[in-house]
Parts: C-alpha cells; sequence; structure tokens
C-alpha cells in the first residue's frame, strides 16, 4: 500500500530538509546580526568617550599654551620697551663713511644739533622715520626671539 510513490517522499523529504536548513541559517543569522549590532554599538560608544576626552584634552593644552604665549609676550614687552625708547630718544645721524662727508654749502651755525658733532649730520625727518620703524620691528623680532629662547631654557628644553 504505498500511495505516494518514493520520488514523490524523497522529495518532500529534500524540501523539509532544505527548509530545516534554512530556518537554521535565517537563526544563525539573526544571532549574528544581534552580536554584530551589539558590537557597534558598543564600538560607537567607546570612540563617542574617545572624542570627548581627546577634546577635554585638547582643550586643557590650549589653555596651557595660551598661557605660556601670554608669558612669552609679557616677557617681550618687557623686553623691548627700553630700547624703543632708546630708538625714539636719539636722533639719527648720519657719519661720513656712509654718506661722505656734509657739505660745506649746507653749514649751520653753533646752535644747530649738528654743531656737537661735525663728523655726523642729521637725516631728514622722512629718512629718519624710516629708519626708527626698522629698528623697531628688528628690535620687536629679536625681542621676541630673546623671549623664546628665555623660556626654552626656563623650561629645560635645553641647557
Amino acid at each position: 500500500m504505498n500511495i505516494i510513490p518514493l520520488p514523490y517522499k524523497i522529495g518532500a523529504a529534500v524540501v523539509l530538509v532544505g527548509l530545516l536548513v534554512a530556518g537554521h541559517v535565517a537563526r544563525v543569522s539573526a544571532a549574528h546580526e544581534r552580536g554584530y549590532a551589539a558590537a557597534v554599538t558598543d564600538r560607537a560608544a567607546r570612540d563617542a568617550v574617545a572624542v570627548v576626552s581627546r577634546v577635554t584634552e585638547n582643550v586643557k593644552v590650549g589653555e596651557q599654551q595660551y598661557k605660556i604665549n601670554l608669558d612669552i609676550t609679557k616677557e617681550k614687552h618687557e623686553t623691548l620697551a627700553p630700547v624703543i625708547r632708546t630708538i625714539y630718544v636719539d636722533r639719527v645721524r648720519v657719519g661720513t663713511g656712509i654718506c661722505g662727508p656734509a657739505s660745506t654749502t649746507q653749514a649751520q651755525d653753533a646752535s644747530s644739533s649738528d654743531a656737537g658733532d661735525p663728523a655726523t649730520r642729521l637725516v631728514s625727518p622722512e629718512a629718519e622715520k624710516r629708519i626708527r620703524e626698522l629698528e623697531v620691528e628688528v628690535e620687536t623680532h629679536f625681542a621676541t626671539g630673546r623671549a623664546c629662547q628665555e623660556f626654552g631654557k626656563r623650561n629645560g628644553f635645553y641647557p
């Protein structure tokens, strides 16, 4: 009494096994997806904590660098102030080695400022202004360098 022929029974068994395998694969895949999602969520949380930590550290470093910059700038200004005063107090004179001797047609009386040092002469006001601006700029750079060197010595960057 075989009502169902053997090839149909084999086909049904293959379909049943196929469905069981598909179910198992789906279950394993869902478990894998849950594990992957948990891993991704965990990684995202750790990354967020690391970013917050890094930003906090960067803020601290930025504040420290700002304080260092203020110290260097203060020292630079303290060093530069007397030099700038000297630059603007003394008159600018040109020696004969640079521009040759002063011409006799421009001789001035004994009360002029040139009479004190006959080997030199005063430069024009416009040239004096430019020379002073150049001196101030050069001294500013020198003062910056000296302040940075002093900071380096104080903090043990070099002996």
